[in-house]
């Protein structure tokens, strides 16, 4: 909890955007999830769907939850039980139910659309505001070979001078993205998946734009990280992320460009 208050993008919770709303739903969603306590999973996966676009990839990580029974025991992570995998093989009724539950994002983010035909006649008008952002799809190859020539030509100093915000959340995104590995491994696949469904499609997409923000809201890497940071480093990482918070937040007030 600390971590994630003290993230250097944590300031975005208490600022007009979805994050503080779409944590507390993906948090939601997953706890009963894995309680099989799936009406409530089910209502807070549709707020979920109805609170932004992407909230329809909350499907697929709980939709391996579901499955998880069928998968290999490494797929599982840290939390697999062999005698409760075993009982949940028992019925597929089950399994319809929980995916049933699993599909309520993409229910919440189908309801939205519907909402903006309603409004506009093109169910699909939200992703015009996708654009206007300057969002388009280039790919992560393009996205990795623009940031390694920055560095190549101008060098590390001139790169977090001139664009520090794209710095900052090219930061956010090496986080999260170090962290899906050990999280399948300790957590499960599916934390994994949420992880990853959730940074790399918006950097295919935006570059780096509002990658930090995104990445704020993915609890798992904090689960694990808080869970490797030894005791006597803990004050040390705290105090350093709270610091870059100050910073981001200075530059977004200010208003510079780390969306």
């Amino acid at each position: 909890m600390w971590l994630l208050a003290a993230y250097p993008f944590a300031w975005f919770y208490s600022a007009i955007y979805t994050e503080s709303l779409f944590l507390l739903g993906v948090t939601g969603a997953f706890y009963h999830f894995r309680r099989r306590e799936l009406v409530r999973a089910g209502i807070w996966g549709l707020m979920i769907g109805l609170t932004r676009p992407n909230g329809c990839f909350l499907s697929i990580p709980l939709a391996v939850i579901a499955v998880s029974p069928w998968l290999p025991g490494w797929m599982v992570g840290g939390h697999s039980n062999a005698p409760e995998r075993d009982q949940a093989r028992r019925s597929f009724g089950v399994l319809a139910g929980e995916l049933c539950s699993a599909a309520m994002p993409g229910i919440g983010v189908l309801l939205y659309s519907a909402f903006i035909w309603n409004l506009t006649g093109d169910p699909l008008r939200w992703a015009e505001g996708h654009a206007a952002w300057g969002r388009e799809y280039r790919g992560l190859s393009v996205l990795v070979s623009d940031r390694y020539a920055w560095l190549a030509n101008e060098g590390l100093y001139a790169y977090s001078s001139q664009v520090p915000g794209d710095l900052m959340n090219a930061l956010g995104a090496v986080f999260v993205l170090a962290a899906a590995w050990p999280v399948a491994r300790r957590l499960g696949l599916a934390y994994a998946v949420f992880i990853l469904i959730n940074v790399l499609p918006p950097m295919a997409a935006g570059g780096m734009l509002s990658v930090g923000r995104f990445s704020s809201v993915l609890f798992p890497a904090f689960i694990w990280f808080a869970t490797v940071v030894p005791v006597r480093h803990r004050s040390g990482w705290l105090t350093s992320f709270m610091a870059l918070q100050a910073f981001g937040a200075s530059l977004f007030y200010t208003w510079r460009e780390l969306y």
